[in-house]
């Protein structure tokens, strides 16, 4: 089990890197590539998108594992 400092680290390294290109930008006089709500709206796909992937795995190899009843008392074996 992962410690609560442990489960922040990626969050904080992700939060310290847009501040990090915030301040970039800012320096060099530029505004972000995309509007505030656009941005989060791809990141939230991107996320969705990872999570689906995540659960669709799953399901792949839990029904590869599953044997429907009664086949494993047919088997010769």
């Amino acid at each position: 089990m992962k410690s609560p400092l442990a489960r922040l680290r990626g969050p904080a390294v992700s939060l310290g890197a847009g501040l990090l290109m915030g301040a970039v930008y800012w320096a060099l006089g530029i505004t972000s590539p995309a509007p505030p709500l656009i941005g989060l709206t791809g990141l939230l796909g991107i996320v969705l998108g990872e999570r689906a992937v995540t659960w669709g795995r799953g399901r792949i190899a839990a029904s590869r594992h599953h044997t429907p009843k009664g086949e494993a008392h047919d088997r010769i074996g």
